[in-house]
């Protein structure tokens, strides 16, 4: 691969982020804030308001435009600390002791202009070797890039199966490895025990995810892997760079913040020390020259003590050497501290937005959730791996989103790496490219989690019915809770036979469908869960491809006092898990002009939406640990999708249901 051709790709990275960035400021950010309460701790002629929120994105608004309704200007905000579910914002005024409420608006570019800059840097370096390192991952060669050696081992819980195996050996073998791990196949768990098998060989490791809660998961597997093989004494050398996500005492003790203001106190107190030891001296030293001046003689035991601080001094070098070390003390060097860290997690936003990554490398490079990931994110990655970079992902579950309009930037920015490297445009494509790169490339086969009866069809509809579930006497791994339950754990609930219509609310934003008929079933069916079959609200969900569908079935719910069960789009419930997950197709016939019409959606059809139809598909069907409700108006469904994805699946799971 030729460095032009690497410079090539960048240059095309750069135009499809900055068309995001010009997308991103026309579309600010909005948010309301409400019941803020002003801080006693602030500088003159700044107050500080707290707020509840977890809007995360807040911390990189650079400058906040807000509004209140009994204030006419338009105020100009600063965001001070986001953290822990709270947000202070600086205001230029006193507004009082709290502030019922505030409308905000902001540019939401900063990460994707420090994104920008880090790929210019890539593309403007004299260094080609870091282009060289990314480029590895974008243009694989199987027999450049893997370095088959016998004599690999590692370790382990016993519990890996073969293709998991097969992912840790080469994981050490390879300068370039893509795991592809369907749903319920143990990646996460097998990440871990990779990352560890880094840490035991002495190798420096960046682990790196595209979300918070993914960065959380994926550290707790390699830590509670380093457990596994003994070797927690490792566990000293680990960091979490940036913001937890899940409640854990575990990951607490690595937050990388906590440990620079841990090594600040334990500074502040050696500081302290050695500023009293040179006080004490110099003052004594001031007492016997004033003696002396005065021609009084200086008693012994002041002597003494002269002398003992001052050979203390001298330990140090001297006055001058012991102020700069007490100077020394009381600052800490963030960037040298992070250095000393062998394994560093953190979010791919993180590793751009934050100065103290700027010129570090590390020996390996592992992206969980990477088939999520843009790919301009992965090159900066990618070029900080100086021997190992691992993808791990599932090129068949949701790909990377993008806002632009520009339809160039767009393909490039939602398109993923396992596509990218293997040029697929189809499912079929994917597993050719992976059977004729099977030295780069691991497919996870078995699947622990999904019941048999779900696992099967997903399996021949994504997967060329390649994956398979556990048999029930395997030794499992841990960290996966199986299913063995033998009835249908997968139901299609036919709206067919209660007339359902589509109509559309007309607010001008778009394609906002409304299905009534849909919705009383769907409380209906909650209404049954909760109160008949016992299921807790909090392990239900409510799947739907409309995001103002969304919002239409949360209020319904909230009106029937079901308020606390969570809805949401198909991306929402990426890496998420429900006991019993709902679906809801939406789409009926529209009453049009005395008469019903039938038509695709974009969502569905994958002559519009192309691989991507498949992926939406194939999360909102996984997300069930124990229970799948389909709701679907197969009327509909066999008039428009008949021989697309969405029908199959669901006369897939009829035919089921009837034992055919």
């Amino acid at each position: 691969m030729s460095d032009k051709k690497i410079k090539k790709l960048l240059t095309r990275a750069i135009e499809a982020v900055s068309s995001e960035i010009e997308t991103v400021r026309e579309k600010p950010a909005r948010d309301v804030l409400f019941d803020g309460k002003r801080r006693d701790d602030h500088p003159p002629n700044a107050f500080y308001y707290e707020f509840e929120s977890r809007n995360t994105s807040l911390r990189f608004a650079e400058v906040i435009k807000g509004e209140m309704e009994d204030h006419e200007d338009e105020l100009e905000l600063y965001p001070v600390s986001v953290e822990d579910e709270k947000v202070v914002l600086d205001f230029p005024h006193n507004f009082g002791s709290t502030l019922p409420k505030v409308q905000l608006e902001w540019e939401n570019d900063f990460v994707l202009r420090r994104l920008r800059m880090e790929l210019e840097n890539l593309l403007e370096s004299k260094d080609k070797e870091a282009r060289k390192r990314m480029g590895r991952l974008f243009y694989p060669d199987p027999d450049k890039h893997h370095n088959y050696d016998e004599n690999t081992r590692v370790l382990d819980d016993s519990r890996r199966n073969e293709s998991q195996h097969e992912s840790l050996i080469k994981s050490l073998q390879n300068e370039v490895l893509y795991v592809w791990g369907p749903p319920g196949t143990g990646k996460t768990s097998t990440l871990g025990f990779m990352i560890a098998n880094y840490l035991i060989k002495g190798k420096r490791v960046l682990f790196a995810a595209n979300t918070n809660r993914a960065v959380d998961v994926g550290l707790l597997s390699a830590l509670q892997a380093l457990t596994s093989v003994e070797k927690e004494h490792l566990e000293e050398k680990v960091t979490r760079f940036g913001e937890m996500a899940l409640d854990s005492d575990r990951l607490a003790n690595v937050i990388f913040d906590q440990h620079v203001e841990q090594k600040k106190q334990e500074g502040k107190e050696k500081a302290g020390n050695l500023d009293n030891l040179l006080g004490e001296y110099q003052k004594l030293q001031k007492e016997i020259d004033n003696l002396i001046e005065h021609g009084e003689s200086v008693p012994e035991e002041l002597e003494e003590r002269i002398n003992m601080l001052g050979e203390r001094v001298d330990e140090h070098g001297g006055e001058a050497a012991l102020e700069e070390k007490i100077d020394r003390l009381i600052t800490v060097n963030e960037r040298v501290e992070l250095e000393r860290k062998q394994l560093v997690a953190t979010t791919l936003a993180k590793v751009c937005t934050s100065d103290l990554f700027d010129g570090q490398t590390f020996d390996a490079v592992v992206i969980d959730e990477a088939s999520m990931a843009n790919l301009p994110y992965l090159m900066v990655l990618a070029a900080k791996a100086k021997s190992h970079v691992v993808v791990v992902g599932d090129p068949m579950q949701l790909p990377p989103i993008a806002l632009t309009d520009d339809a160039h930037a767009r393909k490039f920015l939602e398109e993923d790496i396992f596509t990218f490297a293997s040029s697929a445009d189809t499912t079929e494509d994917l597993f050719e490219w992976h059977d004729q790169n099977r030295p780069l490339t691991t497919f996870y086969d078995t699947q622990y989690r999904l019941n048999e009866d779900l696992a099967e069809v997903l399996s021949t509809v994504f997967y060329e019915g390649r994956l398979k579930t556990a048999e029930a006497d395997q030794d499992l791994d841990p960290a996966i809770t199986p299913q063995e339950s033998s009835a249908p754990t997968v139901n299609v609930i036919d709206s067919q036979k209660y007339g359902p219509v589509l109509t559309q609310k007309d607010e001008g934003r778009g394609f906002s469908p409304v299905n009534e008929v849909h919705s009383h079933i769907l409380i209906k069916m909650v209404r049954r869960l909760v109160l008949k079959n016992q299921v807790p609200v909090e392990e239900i969900g409510i799947i739907v491809p409309f995001r103002s569908t969304v919002y239409d079935i949360r209020n319904e719910l909230y009106e029937n006092d079901f308020g606390m069960i969570e809805v949401g789009t198909i991306h929402t419930f990426q890496g998420r898990e429900k006991d019993v997950i709902i679906f809801d197709t939406v789409m009926s016939g529209e009453q049009q002009y005395g008469r019903r019409r039938h038509y695709s959606v974009r969502p569905f059809d994958e002559d519009k939406n192309g691989l991507a139809v498949p992926r939406l598909l194939n999360v909102a069907f996984s997300r069930s640990k124990e229970r799948l409700v389909l709701l679907a108006d197969m009327d509909h469904i066999n008039k428009v999708y008949a021989d697309k994805f969405l029908g199959r699946l669901l006369r897939r799971f009829q035919n089921q249901e009837k034992g055919q």
